[in-house]
């Protein structure tokens, strides 16, 4: 009888020590990486630092195709001769921040944070892809991108990559001088492109 109840014991200590050690690398694994940011870890890190969303590809439309207000801002560059406008509006939404593409041979990323108002455009002539800067979320309050596996504030002067001139113009100014131009679209993510087909 001694044994059988032994063997329970027994058991039941096996059985809770794995379940401890399982709820332990859990939670470990769901711990945000701070040696990233190199941040305090007593300055409220956790909510300034959250995870990491790909960058989408994006595509491009002819001014006919766009519906937007005149008073809309673009901002608008230049590569090669052709025009390109990238509205903020497309550019405000979660996930929708970083433009990466290749602007005829030359790729370029556009930074828009809709929180602090900043612009970025970088272009590599060197890259023979998309350049693969990636947003991370918010970091104090303003856009965090990561670049060759580290994290920068989007208005950081350490990002490793030449900066390409830019403009700010309403769409209706910057339609009216480029009726060639091409327009970034609207980034629709599958779960609201699901959600509107529910409709």
């Amino acid at each position: 009888m001694i044994r059988y109840i032994l063997i329970g014991l027994t058991v039941a200590c096996t059985a809770l020590l794995v379940a401890i050690v399982t709820m332990l690398v859990l939670e470990r694994q769901a711990m945000p990486d701070f040696s990233l940011v190199g941040k305090d870890l007593t300055a409220n890190a956790i909510s300034e630092v959250p995870s990491g969303m790909e960058t989408p590809q994006r595509e491009f439309a002819v001014i006919s195709e766009i519906e937007l207000a005149e008073e809309e801002q673009v901002i608008a560059l230049e590569v090669d001769g052709q025009a390109y406008a990238f509205p903020k509006l497309f550019m405000a939404g979660e996930g929708n921040h970083i433009a990466s593409e290749i602007l005829g041979e030359l790729p370029v990323v556009v930074c828009y944070c809709d929180e602090t108002e900043c612009v970025r455009v970088f272009a590599d002539s060197s890259a023979e892809r998309r350049i693969a800067l990636e947003q991370q979320g918010l970091l104090d309050g303003g856009l965090a991108v990561t670049y060759a596996g580290k994290v920068y504030k989007q208005d950081s002067k350490e990002i490793p990559l030449p900066e390409h001139e830019y403009t700010l113009v309403t769409w209706g100014e910057w339609k009216a001088a480029n009726a060639q131009g091409l327009v970034l679209t609207e980034q629709i993510w599958e779960e609201d492109r699901d959600s509107q087909e529910q409709r």
